[in-house]
């Protein structure tokens, strides 16, 4: 498979740019903090009064997806970054952003052989947006992969050799870590945040909310665990609907969405108690959040679901 993100990648501003974006305090303090997974960047009057009200000063933000997609002239599937954040608004004073990207695994998969050459790209593509975009000084980039045991050597050699790039700037490397990679040997990195939602079998019929259901969480946590690296939590202040034909899973829709003929809609939204009861049985088991909690995501409509004080006892650390 031709490895063809370079013209896509490259496609930035000088580099002097980005280094005049970076470098920051080299460790993280604790923090509210919120993810950012739109396409756009323009929050609402109401999305900014939530930043102020609740001390967030932290976006997790996703600034591309990288996949394989068909070249069109070739014919040859290649990896490329799609879905690029448009930045329509300014970065709200005081808020520190921590990029993120978000990697198939398709796309991981082949980048086995290549990891450093996808690192650089990847790693001087996201600084120099944030240079582009005005997104401050930047002390943490993250990157957001379910990578698998059968592609853990192919990220953990990705993860090391954009750490290693990062370090010279002055920055850390955080990666998203799902349950089920609790066990594994995780990748060379400062830090990780364990995504506490989509915990369940979305396909599954049987399932009752594939969101966040602590019996899904349960079972992957030990007592008396101890990750080796830093850890944050992050939890979820969203539903949707999931849309099935019969038994046979159609697609997530929204809340409000009503079923066609021959169909079912199954609604899924934790409450503050199903959040609640994660949250204090994961602090239980792997100890309180060292950077802090982070919410999912920034977003008016989903986040009117939850009163001032619910949304402060998710953050609260």
């Amino acid at each position: 498979m031709k490895h063809s993100l370079t013209k896509h990648l490259l496609l930035i501003v000088a580099l002097a740019a980005t280094l005049a974006g970076c470098h920051t305090e080299p460790k993280q303090q604790p923090r509210n903090s919120i993810y950012h997974w739109k396409s756009t960047f323009c929050p609402d009057s109401t999305e900014l009064a939530i930043l102020e009200e609740y001390d967030i000063s932290r976006i997790y933000m996703k600034i591309f997806d990288v996949s394989v997609e068909q070249n069109h002239l070739s014919g040859i599937a290649e990896v490329v970054p799609i879905a690029t954040t448009k930045f329509l608004s300014p970065i709200p004073k005081g808020v520190e952003i921590v990029p993120t990207a978000f990697i198939t695994i398709e796309a991981l998969r082949s980048m086995a052989g290549s990891e450093a050459e996808f690192a650089e790209l990847i790693v001087e593509r996201m600084l120099a947006m944030c240079s582009y975009n005005k997104c401050g000084p930047i002390s943490e980039l993250q990157l957001d992969c379910d990578w698998t045991s059968s592609t853990r050597h192919t990220y953990s050699t990705l993860c090391e050799q954009a750490k290693g790039r990062l370090a010279e700037y002055g920055i850390e490397l955080s990666f998203t870590l799902r349950l089920h990679q609790l066990g594994e040997t995780p990748p060379p990195a400062d830090r990780a945040v364990l995504m506490l939602y989509n915990t369940g079998a979305i396909k599954d019929p049987s399932t009752e909310n594939s969101i966040l259901d602590i019996d899904n969480v349960r079972p992957y946590l030990k007592r008396n665990s101890n990750y080796p690296l830093p850890l944050s939590y992050a939890y979820p202040a969203f539903g949707w609907g999931v849309r099935f034909r019969g038994e046979e899973f159609v697609a997530i829709t929204s809340e409000n969405a009503e079923a066609a003929e021959g169909e079912t809609i199954r609604f899924e939204r934790p409450t503050i108690a199903d959040i609640y009861d994660v949250k204090v049985l994961v602090e239980e088991r792997l100890g309180k959040p060292q950077g802090g909690n982070i919410i999912y995501h920034l977003d008016t409509k989903q986040l009117d679901y939850y009163t001032p004080n619910e949304i402060l006892l998710i953050l609260a650390h």
